[in-house]
């Protein structure tokens, strides 16, 4: 069964605003820098500031880094806990038969839609009572009672997949479930998803020779990125260009998962509650070719870069791909939006039900998915409350082990050292909690893919157990480096993560997302029929 209409509703919404937030954020940089800037030096005495303009700039600019984080924030976790709200909420839907019980975890689940609302409050907070002040009013009236909410219902609907498991409970009532996507749009989600993971895993195993590709690129065009010939100044300039490339790198990796995602669930609310049959191809067709070109954009900045430089490679990615291919993804959204919304003011039979139906996974992969889920969003919390507790007890377990980290005990030579590795610790925490969630997305979406799609049994097995067992343990790497990095140091502890789970687990699950879209390759070019 498909959730609530309110809930997707809110669910299609969150996605929609995270997706426009991150267009504004872009597109208006510059204009959002400059009016915080200004509002922060118009209120002197609430951002603590001192009448010297010079350090006034540098206090204002770090406010306004601040200001910039919670809208990213918002950008991220708003897309985040769309897809998250839809794919729990459908849990519950189908697997609680009590009504009252599943309208209260849905409600619960719901409640969620508020949390990246939070991050906005916590830009505005910043810039009417000033930083701490700011960040403290979101977290405790948005942030810690709804991200509480979302925790709260991802815990109700992991035990409701444990109860059915245990129960083998396989009751389905199609009457008012999900419709299936048209393949070729399935298809485009899976490969999307594939290119993201196989992206991911290239700039993790190659970063060093990418760099060094790069930065002969940016010395042989060096009039294009301005340099002088004297090392210092050109290494900081070449250094630059590099963060950037591997920025658009990164970028790529992101927007590819959650396009990819998105892209499957838009067209599962699409196929199940549009009905108009023209309206329901052209919004397939805007989001599946919008949200499937518009993280290349990224990738175009990158490869871009060496020969370009940073700003006019920009320009043309944004030209070629950012801004047309995203620009369809925003119309197809928020029509989505709009309609959905339409529909809840009217009152609405549910469709009858036809064939073409979409599937919830098995319910062990279910429950994978929902566990994996809880630890991402719980692993996020502890990471924010518990920040200075875990640098803390890191910086002594590093300065408690010189050798392994080469210090030489001098405090104003080793500050900078510990400081770099303390930085790392907390990158791995935090690549922890956004990889936790993707897989959770991941494996959840695939598992529905290959249950709808997939014909063979003995294939859809083999697929559940390499996505359920390789995404559930893979993103447990991050948190082993994290945890090995103290003792190990840096290059050693990602050796052994990677070698014992990055590897082979992730391996796996890369292995079964190629295996369910090259079926559904061969399934849209008619060498095997799909699933009923």
């Amino acid at each position: 069964m498909r959730p609530p209409r309110p809930v997707v509703f809110l669910a299609v919404l969150l996605i929609a605003l995270a997706t426009a937030g991150g267009a504004v954020m872009s597109a208006f940089r510059l204009p959002i820098q400059r009016y915080a800037t200004e509002r922060i030096l118009a209120a002197p005495e609430t951002h603590n500031l001192s009448g010297s303009r010079a350090y006034d700039l540098d206090v204002a600019s770090e406010i306004v880094f601040a200001v910039e984080a919670g809208l990213s924030f918002f950008h991220t976790h708003g897309e985040g806990m769309g897809l998250v709200l839809l794919f729990a909420a459908t849990t519950v839907s189908h697997l609680v038969r009590r009504r009252g019980l599943r309208n209260g975890v849905n409600t619960i689940l719901g409640l969620s839609f508020l949390f990246p609302i939070g991050y906005l409050a916590y830009s505005l907070f910043i810039l009417l009572s000033g930083k701490d002040r700011g960040i403290a009013l979101a977290e405790e009236w948005l942030l810690i009672p709804f991200g509480s909410s979302a925790i709260l219902g991802l815990v109700m609907a992991s035990g409701v997949a444990a109860f059915a498991l245990v129960k083998r409970d396989r009751t389905a009532r199609p009457e008012s479930g999900w419709r299936r996507p048209p393949l070729v749009v399935v298809l485009a989600s899976a490969l999307l998803i594939l290119l993201a993971e196989i992206g991911g895993a290239s700039i993790g195993r190659w970063t060093p020779e990418i760099n060094a590709f790069a930065r002969a690129k940016i010395e042989s065009a060096g009039s294009t990125h301005k340099l002088v010939g004297i090392k210092d100044v050109d290494d900081e300039i070449i250094d630059e260009a590099l963060v950037k490339l591997d920025g658009g790198l990164r970028l790529f990796h992101l927007h590819a998962e959650g396009m990819g995602l998105v892209i499957f669930v838009g067209a599962l609310v699409i196929s199940t509650l549009v009905a108009a049959p023209g309206l329901k191809r052209t919004l397939h067709g805007l989001l599946t070719v919008g949200g499937f070109g518009f993280p290349f954009g990224y990738l175009l900045w990158s490869a871009l870069i060496p020969s370009m430089g940073i700003d006019r490679a920009r320009a043309m990615a944004a030209a070629l791909a950012l801004i047309p291919f995203g620009g369809a993804v925003l119309v197809a959204v928020w029509t989505l939006t709009v309609l959905l919304a339409r529909d809840l003011c009217r009152t609405r039979r549910e469709p009858a039900p036809d064939e073409a139906r979409a599937f919830l996974p098995p319910v062990s992969l279910v429950l994978a998915s929902m566990l994996l889920l809880v630890l991402a969003e719980v692993g996020g919390a502890s990471m924010v409350k518990f920040k200075n507790e875990i640098e803390r007890a890191n910086r002594e377990r590093i300065e408690a082990r010189a050798d392994v980290h080469g210090l030489v005990g001098i405090r104003q030579v080793d500050g900078d050292a510990v400081d770099r590795t303390l930085a790392r610790a907390d990158f791995a925490l935090r690549l922890f909690h956004l990889h936790a969630e993707g897989m959770g997305l991941v494996i959840f979406a695939g598992g529905m893919m290959i249950r709808t799609f997939l014909a063979p049994r003995w294939l859809s097995n083999a697929l559940y157990a390499m996505l359920a067992v390789g995404g559930f343990v893979y993103p447990f790497g991050y948190l082993a480096w994290s945890l090995m990095i103290p003792e190990l140091g840096l290059q050693r502890s990602k050796d052994l993560a990677e070698s014992l789970l990055w590897i082979p687990f992730g391996g796996a699950a890369l292995a079964a997302v190629g295996i369910v879209t090259v079926v559904l390759a061969l399934n849209l070019l008619g060498f095997r029929r799909t699933a009923a």
